[in-house]
């Protein structure tokens, strides 16, 4: 990690490859990265110790407290449905069709912190067609398992300078990732727990562990599930869903939380317990919300 600063300060998603490439950017031109996840974005705030240039990436505020914190901040590099009603600040750049690193990168290219290479660029374009989940986003999504197997730390350090191939050790373990996810997978995909919404088909997991969110999201919507929320042990949800359903609504209306229109997340309240019977109360209550 920098520890002299040169350029300032960046804050941006936690336990994300996205947010974590914006961040290994950030680090190779001078930036000192703030983690956080995306609705505790003014708790980051409060880490900033001096009056250093603060960039947020992959991450923004809610509107209606931009203005309050907006002076403090020198720009906003975001791709989150929710942060669309910023686009037009001149401090932000909100682009859906592009990641949160894609953006962080070209923005330091342009500021000349930064020089283009074939590394950068390869390492860029996997990360964003996972993060969008395009068609061959395999090598981004391949990164992602060794980077929440290994951490940032690894991360930061074996991509400093853009891709880099796996080494021998480094691709027996992502063997062994990919064996294990099919268990986590199955397992998952068997225990949702499903209702009806009207015409729409909810599923809820209850996750007692990190793992392949993506992916059991992704089984569940090829069998005929237009929403998939998932609860975590710390309380954060995340929502997946067909185009039938507007996941960053509906997290935002419900849940306190937003990000894209088919991957979103929220929380639920301090006073919930995740559970079993709490994942079956939120269905109910997005099933309330969806039957009209």
């Amino acid at each position: 990690m920098i520890t002299n600063l040169t350029q300032g300060w960046l804050i941006t998603h936690q336990k994300c490859l996205d947010g974590a490439t914006a961040a290994v950017v950030g680090l190779s031109c001078g930036l000192r990265p703030i983690f956080t996840e995306p609705d505790r974005v003014v708790d980051a705030l409060s880490q900033v110790t001096d009056d250093r240039p603060l960039y947020l990436a992959d991450v923004s505020l809610p509107v209606n407290l931009w203005s309050t914190h907006q002076s403090r901040i020198t720009y906003l590099l975001d791709h989150h449905q929710t942060a669309l009603p910023l686009r037009h600040d001149p401090k932000a750049i909100v682009d859906m069709s592009h990641c949160g690193a894609a953006l962080m990168y070209r923005f330091v290219l342009q500021a000349g912190w930064l020089t283009s290479s074939a590394r950068w660029d390869r390492l860029i374009h996997a990360v964003e067609r996972y993060d969008l989940w395009q068609p061959h986003h395999g090598p981004g999504q391949d990164l992602n398992r060794l980077f929440r197997a290994r951490g940032f730390d690894w991360y930061q350090s074996r991509f400093s300078e853009g891709w880099s191939p796996f080494t021998s050790d480094e691709a027996e373990q992502l063997a062994r990732i990919i064996y294990d996810e099919t268990e986590f997978i199955a397992q998952h995909v068997e225990a949702a727990q499903r209702l009806t919404a009207g015409t729409l088909t909810l599923a809820g997991v209850l996750l007692e562990r990190e793992g392949p969110v993506n992916e059991v999201a992704h089984h569940l919507l090829e069998r005929g599930v237009d929403m998939v929320l998932f609860l975590k042990l710390d309380g954060r949800l995340s929502a997946r869903t067909r185009p039938t359903v507007d996941a960053a609504t509906l997290m935002e209306t419900n849940f306190g939380g937003g990000g894209h229109a088919r991957a979103a997340g929220g929380r639920i309240s301090p006073d919930m317990t995740a559970s079993l019977e709490t994942l079956r109360d939120l269905l109910e209550e997005l099933r309330r919300s969806l039957a009209p």
